[in-house]
């Protein structure tokens, strides 16, 4: 709710804000409570809002008034202290946002005839209305008719006005117990402790401030929404200002409506002389400074467009309205923005930016002196050389920024200069000569000029070419050589060759120069060219060379059948690159892709320029029975890709294979020797022999030296022996050999009656 809703409450809550701080003690009764920082809900639902910073420093205030002090012992938490400090401020200041920086606009002089003496001279009309000494200041509207030890600065920054607010609702919530009525209940006791402020007033069924504050406290946390955007200080400036007669240096502070934080209604409407039972009118920005134990509000002609400046005053605790004294000066300067009545001002300005060209430099910059709407004198160093400029350029932003400052503040200057690591500095030269030249910035640059080079030599080998040459950017000597290649950067070589016939052309540069270094490349045409720096590819020259190119050759020299799989042996070169080749192996249609890298020193002695590290040995994955192994040398750059062969082999397959050495009868046990093996696998396999019907399992896995001798591909392990128990009388034995890997099954090896 806008303060601007309530032109007849003010003039009541002036009054009982003139109470003050009425602090109270609780004798002979003492209640503890316990007190700390008060929480906020995370997901507030009251839907309301309060600046961030005003929070903040409600909470801290509460959190230290509810803790020490007098009031700590009256039985009010800090949250409870914290909700009941804000509540007023909705009604007081006024909006969705209270805004810390509100002025009061309801003090004309209908509510009382000494508001006259707020106007600037009382005079309500006239050119000067707008240097108007608003009474009630902040979020709490502390009006200086209450006594307050509070500048306009004071109510306005949230940290003090808290601590305040703070302070006088606490002690009039403990002054509430002495009083039979206001203590009957924790409503009334809070309706008493807001008894200053008139928004809090309870009009019939209506409690304005009591219905805020239930809304406001939720679960034990401050029920509202924060804005961001308001801080402490509520949009006012805090500045350094020099004010003849009180003093160099002092704090001072920047108020203005237009850069106020928070709900903003407060700022309409329009002031009428007519119409004294209306609003007063809008303050112009002004300054706030306290000095000798008074507040001093100052406008600017700067800020007002008056043909004067304007300093209002009274002293700090006491009412405006009966102690004002009016000036028609404003003998200020502020010191951080240098505006106001600063007299013979250093020049202010910054140096925005330093870029190089070739053997050249560029500044931009702005410098402005308040003593002359003219140029400024800039003067440059770069190293040790001096060049002497001037402002002329526009600078529209900072005109906007400096009120006061022409539109020509600007400079955009560019100088030669030496190549190599430079120093660049700009001042701006005070006009009267007396007052110092302030250095506007530096920057360490590296100059240039243009960049050169060349390459000498380009020679083609198979799958890269050697370039050497020289480049350089006299005055940087950190650059590289760049290589394309067919318009594609290849390579930064880094220049260590010794030059001296370089240097000797170009003065200054640095001796080494020179580069030289390997590129890869394909077959075919290739564009080698040099550039450094930033210049575009090519910029230093260009090569054409033409490089080895072709389809790949080579040889499936060997496919050998082994156990589960083949062994296949060859090699391939592609004439386009040196390195190693790509090979496809197809088995039976099943691909594998395998590098051609191995050792192959009869093909690096054919081929010298290529190396012998082309051939390919691996073991691959193959099923029983005929085998079909294709090879593919695989492309690159220039042709296509080639078969070096394809061969058949047959790999191991079928049903165990093997022998009865010897079946005997021994007393009551028959035991019996001989070997078995899988054609499909060099493992170990079963065994099992049937004596009558019965059967049993043994495993061939005993050392047969004579069957690895002659099938050396599955080694020894494939023996078998056995002695099993046996009835009287015959015995009908058999021995199986069993299949576990591949395709076919078991085989009887023999039967034989002992």
């Amino acid at each position: 709710m806008s303060v601007l809703k309530f032109p007849k409450r003010l003039m009541a809550r002036r009054r009982m804000l003139r109470r003050g701080i009425v602090v109270g003690f609780f004798l002979g009764v003492v209640f503890f409570a316990t007190s700390c920082l008060p929480g906020v809900v995370a997901s507030p639902t009251s839907g309301l809002t309060f600046g961030k910073g005003p929070l903040d420093a409600i909470r801290d205030a509460a959190s230290r008034t509810t803790t020490s002090g007098p009031s700590s012992q009256c039985g009010l938490s800090s949250l409870e202290l914290a909700v009941m400090m804000m509540a007023p401020t909705y009604f007081e200041a006024g909006g969705p946002v209270p805004s810390p920086m509100a002025l009061s606009r309801w003090d004309n002089v209908n509510v009382r005839a000494s508001n006259v003496n707020l106007f600037a001279f009382g005079q309500t009309t006239g050119p000067y209305v707008n240097a108007f000494f608003s009474p009630g200041i902040g979020l709490w509207q502390f009006d200086s008719a209450g006594g307050w030890d509070l500048t306009a600065a004071d109510a306005i920054n949230v940290v003090t006005a808290s601590n305040v607010a703070a302070a006088h609702i606490a002690s009039r919530w403990c002054e509430a117990s002495r009083d039979p009525y206001w203590n009957a209940n924790e409503q009334r006791r809070r309706a008493f402790a807001w008894g200053a402020w008139f928004g809090c007033r309870s009009s019939g069924s209506t409690a304005p401030c009591e219905n805020r504050y239930q809304q406001l406290i939720l679960e034990g946390a401050i029920n509202s929404a924060q804005d961001l955007g308001v801080d402490t200080s509520g949009g006012m400036s805090s500045r350094t200002c020099d004010v003849a007669g009180l003093g160099s240096n002092l704090p001072c502070w920047y108020v203005n409506p237009a850069n106020a934080q928070g709900s903003r209604g407060w700022t309409s409407l329009t002031y009428d002389p007519a119409r004294p039972d209306f609003v007063t009118p809008l303050p112009k920005p002004f300054y706030v400074v306290r000095a000798n134990g008074r507040e001093y509000r100052i406008w600017l002609k700067v800020d007002t467009g008056y043909d004067i400046g304007i300093t209002g005053s009274h002293p700090v605790t006491t009412n405006a309205r009966v102690s004002m004294v009016w000036e028609r000066q404003a003998n200020l300067c502020d010191k951080t923005q240098y505006r106001g009545e600063c007299g013979g001002a250093p020049p202010i300005g910054v140096l925005d930016s330093v870029t190089v060209g070739n053997s050249s430099i560029n500044l931009k910059g702005w410098a402005w002196d308040r003593d002359t709407t003219g140029v400024v004198p800039i003067h440059v160093y770069v190293g040790a050389v001096g060049h002497a400029m001037t402002t002329g350029s526009s600078r529209s932003d900072v005109a906007a920024v400096f009120s006061g400052a022409p539109g020509n503040t600007g400079f955009d200057i560019t100088l030669p200069s030496a190549v190599g690591n430079q120093r660049v500095c700009a001042y701006a030269i005070d006009v009267g000569g007396t007052l110092g030249n302030p250095l506007l910035g530096c920057r360490d640059v590296v100059v240039t000029s243009t960049p050169r080079g060349i390459i000498d030599d380009v020679v083609v080998r198979p799958g890269a070419v050697d370039v050497s040459g020289w480049s350089v950017i006299p005055g940087d000597p950190s650059t590289t050589a760049i290589i394309s290649v067919n318009g594609v950067v290849k390579s930064r070589l880094t220049r260590t060759v010794d030059r001296p016939d370089v240097q000797a052309g170009m003065a200054g540069i640095e001796l080494a120069t020179g580069f030289s270094g390997s590129i890869d490349v394909t077959g075919g045409r290739n564009v080698v060219c040099l550039t450094t720096g930033t210049l575009p590819i090519g910029s230093l020259g260009c090569r054409v060379v033409t490089s080895p190119g072709g389809s790949p050759f080579g040889a499936l020299d060997v496919v050998t059948a082994r156990l589960g799989g083949v062994s296949v042996v060859g090699w391939v070169v592609d004439p386009d690159i040196a390195s190693a080749v790509t090979t496809h192996i197809y088995v039976n249609g099943v691909g594998y892709a395998v590098t051609a890298n191995a050792n192959r020193p009869d093909i690096g002695g054919g081929l010298p320029a290529y190396g012998p590290d082309h051939g390919f040995v691996v073991d691959l994955p193959a099923p029983g029975g005929v085998v079909n192994v294709c090879a593919y040398g695989i492309n690159v750059g220039v042709g296509a890709h080639t078969l070096l062969g394809c061969r058949t082999t047959t790999v191991p397959t079928g049903s165990p294979i093997g022998v009865i050495d010897t079946l005997t009868r021994s007393g009551a046990n028959v035991t019996g020797s001989g070997w078995v093996f899988d054609p499909d696998t060099a493992a170990s396999i079963p065994v099992h022999v049937y004596v009558n019907g019965v059967g049993y399992a043994v495993s061939a896995n005993g050392n047969r030296p004579d069957f690895a001798g002659t099938m050396p591909l599955y080694g020894p392990a494939h023996g078998y022996s056995f002695s099993i128990p046996v009835a009287a009388g015959s015995a009908r034995v058999c021995i199986y050999g069993i299949e576990i890997a591949g395709t076919g099954g078991n085989v009887l090896l023999g039967c034989r009656t002992v």
